[in-house]
């Protein structure tokens, strides 16, 4: 995305109207590139979308969950955002005993280093963001995993210990050798017009699992909302074996799924993604994308499950606890949160073919495998 020229050195400052992008409500990152006559044109041009070995600062901004701190389809780069939280740092909000103080200072520590972050209030005196000194990273996506890392004990110690939400909005990182800066966004929901199709009784495992992908969509929280999706996953793997033999009881021939793989050509996508989704965006390069995950292009949903998804299931499950009961790896694991929103938008899709399958006559109903709605 081009930049316009910046006033110092730091990164081009954005203030945009972003189009639907992506899957609705799955995590996806913007880099934007500026030029600025303190940097040398020899860095401009040797500068990669995904950032190079240097130094790098980052900023946390924090907001309250339910209150949007921006628009829909609108979205703003750090410097323009003032973030919000229920933690009151400086006046008019609080008044610290020892002084008046306009911004705190945080110190954390990782297997990565030591880093120091500054927290700045927001106009009402709340902590809206937080932002790093300079350290080394190998590019964006590790800058934002050591910030984040060496970060988020303090904010999950401040959660716990005051009993208050600490939501994380967005996070940004800055190249300081290029003033090139990545962003994380999440687009919206489209509104879309109620037009279903009349279903006079729907069979109580359907009606299970959308009350289970309601509460998908319903989340903000990507690990969970994995975890309802594979729930949805499991469903229908386990209820098929059942249907089948009752099939076989009744001497009918169980029933084949010809559509449950993932396709192997670019070209296939699109028509592959008109036959689950009634409500359709711009599909795109960006959309696409997010579908073909190396690994999983042309193969067969038992494969993916198996190969990627179960194990994936497995490692957000123990993060919370093993068996025992004893904790075994932080959530605040940054890492671990990539790998899910890595997969999200491809499960989503799975479920969304699985169930149509499954229940052809209560999901989807309407739609044609060419894509085509019937009235």
């Amino acid at each position: 995305m081009p930049g316009s020229q910046p006033s110092s050195d730091k990164a081009p400052q954005f203030r945009i109207e972003i189009p639907q992008l992506g899957l609705p409500g799955t995590l996806m990152h913007l880099v934007a590139v500026g030029r600025s006559t303190r940097i040398p044109d020899a860095a401009c041009n040797a500068a990669k979308p995904s950032g190079s070995p240097g130094d790098y600062r980052v900023t946390v901004v924090l907001s309250r969950p339910g209150f949007a701190l921006e628009p829909e389809y609108k979205h703003s780069f750090a410097d323009f955002v003032k973030g919000d939280s229920h933690l009151a740092v400086a006046r008019p909000a609080f008044t610290h005993p020892q002084g008046e103080f306009d911004q705190i200072q945080i110190d954390g520590r990782s297997p990565d280093g030591e880093f120091r972050f500054t927290g700045l209030p927001n106009d009402r005196g709340f902590l809206g963001k937080i932002e790093s000194d300079p350290f080394l990273a190998n590019g964006f996506s590790d800058a934002e995993q050591k910030a984040y890392r060496a970060l988020a004990p303090s904010l999950s110690y401040w959660s716990a210990e005051l009993d208050i939400p600490l939501n994380i909005y967005q996070i940004e990182s800055v190249e300081s050798a290029t003033g090139n800066r990545q962003t994380s966004a999440l687009p919206p929901y489209p509104p879309v017009a109620w037009a279903v199709m009349p279903t006079a009784e729907m069979d109580h495992e359907f009606l299970g699992c959308a009350s289970i992908y309601r509460e998908a969509l319903n989340t903000n929280s990507p690990p969970y909302r994995y975890l309802c999706l594979y729930k949805i996953i499991e469903a229908v793997r386990d209820r098929r074996p059942r249907v089948a033999a009752e099939a076989r009881k009744l001497g009918q021939n169980p029933r084949q799924f010809h559509f449950e793989e993932i396709p192997a050509r670019v070209s296939d996508v699109i028509p592959w993604l008109n036959a689950i989704f009634s409500v359709r965006p711009n599909w795109g390069d960006m959309e696409v994308g997010q579908i073909l995950v190396p690994g999983a292009v042309g193969r067969s949903f038992g494969f993916v499950v198996e190969e990627f998804l179960r194990p994936l299931r497995v490692k957000v499950a123990h993060a919370l606890s093993e068996p025992s009961g004893a904790l075994t790896m932080s959530a605040d694991e940054l890492l671990h949160a990539s790998e899910v929103n890595k997969w999200l938008p491809l499960t989503k899709c799975l479920v969304r073919r699985m169930m149509k399958d499954e229940f052809p006559t209560q999901f989807l109903r309407h739609l044609g495998e060419d894509g085509t709605i019937t009235a």
